[in-house]
């Protein structure tokens, strides 16, 4: 149920897949800032991390993309991944992307269980925007970097597409 990589990109080297697109949990929390990943490693074992599945791709433009899907033992163990736009590796901070809101022009998806964020500026060279999408037992990380700035439209494209394909 993992997104599919857009037609012209390219897959994402970086990303170290195991069998059928596993990635293990040390894999994951590459994406975080070191001093939060022992603390997020415990809690994935206490609170029922079942498996971490994973596909990246890079896209003509330069938009580095990497779609995590993390699978608990029940939805409300799922509900306890608190690493949406947290914590993550060289970014500085932040905030909920209020283009969102304002791009919608057509009916959306139900809003709940969906988290859209925006690396706060100033960043350095590449902005971070994050999409978190929680259905079931299954919790989504959708990643995307570009240098100068990430587009929203393509990481909103990725969290509607990815929310249609969990539920």
């Amino acid at each position: 149920l993992t997104l599919p990589a857009p037609v012209g990109s390219a897959p994402d080297p970086g990303l170290k897949l195991e069998k059928d697109s596993a990635v293990t949990v040390d894999t994951f929390l590459e994406e975080y800032d070191p001093s939060a990943r022992e603390k997020m490693k415990q809690g994935f074992a206490d609170n029922g991390l079942r498996q971490i599945v994973a596909r990246g791709w890079t896209t003509p433009d330069g938009t580095r993309t990497r779609v995590y899907l993390l699978r608990f033992h029940g939805s409300g163990f799922a509900d306890t991944f608190t690493g949406c736009g947290i914590d993550l590796n060289g970014v500085k901070g932040m905030e909920p992307d209020s283009a969102w809101e304002q791009a919608r022009t057509q009916p959306a998806p139900d809003p709940s269980g969906i988290s859209v964020l925006r690396e706060s500026v100033p960043f350095g060279d590449e902005q971070t925007r994050v999409g978190c999408v929680q259905s079931g037992d299954v919790q989504a990380l959708i990643l995307q970097n570009r240098k100068g700035g990430a587009g929203a439209v393509p990481l909103h494209q990725a969290v509607i597409l990815q929310r249609q394909l969990l539920s």
